[in-house]
């Protein structure tokens, strides 16, 4: 009789639960789930604890958002140059494990002090954050020690819905976990953080050594070395002005990050303060924001055989730019109020999660490794700009005209970026071509 193991081995698609390559995804899976749950319980927990129990203006969840987004435009570029050169990446990831775990033990000190305020928490985002730039750096060149190069789409749906999954169940836990204690969305996070390390830990597959880039041609026969470095970092721009389907794409993008970083610093005081939703509710109503995030991945999967990556990516581009518009429409009885609300933050993330998908695949298909690590950060951190002054402009359109009206900007603002995405339409009505 054939086993069900044997059976699986021969299905299309799929690793053998034998193959160590299985072993080391399933690891993988397990460490990015759990950082994925845990890192949940900080993002619902710092700007609730700031609104509800520190009392932020919506300037200072501004602020926020803000540190979350800076260490991208800040060290992105000089991280990335040095990521493409690493020889191992999984003690990078490991000690960034580490390291964020450290600020959330810093942070719980700050707890049990007394000495929590605004200014803390932003400084434990801003080191979360700046870890989380290598993170992403690495992050897919990593995967392909562990993945087939012909299954990288199928790998990173699995990842992204068991991502989406533990941070599903972390958002329906992190209101109700601040609720009883401010220090316990943290102790979450860095348990979750210490689960993912030790799962890096076991992983058995080799790591592909990062390829030797050639030394570059310069006219003189000495380069300072100030220009040598200024052309390494610069390598990711140059290939997103020479690749059109980049070229045309990231002026969208950097649009729908303003929208996406306004949003993230009027969430907190539009929910708790305008809506009067209960401390309790609040990571409640982002777990259709988790639910979404699971049906794009499903539906990237289905769609995957069908659609190119860039007609993926730009499906879940249009989709998500025009769902912004449910957010401001939540009023009336709290009940219903919070339903819409809980629609209006989850509905732009199944597209959301379609795109990502599309686009990361995408850049790993078609970029060279040797640069793949700064033409990524190329592209976060031309987003990542928009979402720092998405941020800053947020906070101070909440505090001026009120909170409703700045997100009715915002909504304006993402169906008005739509025209940018013109000649990337027009690329995506040619066959596409091998890479």
């Amino acid at each position: 009789m054939t086993t069900s193991a044997t059976r699986l081995r021969h299905r299309p698609g799929r690793w053998a639960r034998r193959d160590p390559a299985d072993r080391d995804l399933r690891l993988y899976w397990g460490g990015q789930t759990a950082t994925a749950f845990g890192s949940v319980f900080t993002v619902i927990a710092v700007p609730l604890v700031a609104v509800d129990t520190l009392g932020a203006t919506p300037a200072e969840t501004g602020l926020l958002a803000a540190a979350a987004s800076l260490p991208l435009p800040l060290f992105g570029l000089f991280v990335s140059a040095w990521a493409d050169r690493l020889r191992t990446r999984r003690r990078v990831l490991i000690a960034c494990d580490l390291g964020i775990a450290a600020a959330l033990a810093a942070t719980l000190l700050a707890i049990a002090a007394g000495v929590l305020s605004v200014w803390t928490l932003a400084a434990t985002v801003f080191l979360i954050a700046t870890a989380g730039v290598m993170v992403e750096t690495v992050y897919m060149v990593h995967l392909k020690s562990i993945v087939p190069p012909d299954h990288l789409v199928t790998a990173r749906a699995r990842l992204n819905r068991g991502e989406y999954t533990g941070a599903t169940l972390g958002r329906a836990l992190a209101g109700p976990a601040a609720a009883l204690a401010t220090a316990v969305p943290f102790a979450v996070d860095l348990l979750a953080r210490l689960t993912s390390a030790t799962t890096l830990l076991l992983l058995r597959s080799p790591e592909t050594p990062a390829p030797t880039s050639p030394a570059p041609q310069t006219s003189a026969p000495s380069d300072p070395r100030n220009r040598r470095l200024l052309r390494e970092l610069g390598a990711g721009f140059r290939l997103l002005t020479t690749q059109p389907f980049l070229r045309g794409l990231v002026p969208f993008l950097a649009g729908q990050q303003v929208v996406a970083g306004m949003t993230l610093a009027l969430a907190a005081p539009f929910l708790l303060n305008v809506l009067g939703v209960p401390p309790t509710w609040y990571g409640l109503l982002f777990v259709l924001l988790g639910v979404s995030g699971v049906a794009g991945t499903v539906l990237s999967e289905l769609l995957a055989g069908r659609l190119t990556p860039e007609r993926l990516t730009l499906l879940g581009l249009l989709g998500a730019a025009v769902a912004t518009v449910a957010l401001p429409l939540a009023g009336g009885p709290l009940h219903a109020a919070a339903a819409v609300a809980a629609l209006g933050l989850g509905m732009p993330h199944l597209f959301a999660a379609m795109s990502n998908i599309g686009l990361v695949t995408f850049v790993t298909l078609r970029v060279p490794d040797e640069i793949l690590g700064r033409v990524s950060v190329s592209v976060q951190l031309l987003t990542a700009a928009g979402t720092t002054t998405g941020a800053l402009l947020g906070g101070l359109l909440g505090t001026t005209l009120g909170v409703r009206p700045a997100l009715w900007t915002a909504s304006a603002l993402s169906v008005l970026t739509l025209p940018l995405l013109t000649p990337v339409l027009r690329l995506t009505r040619t066959p596409p071509t091998t890479p």
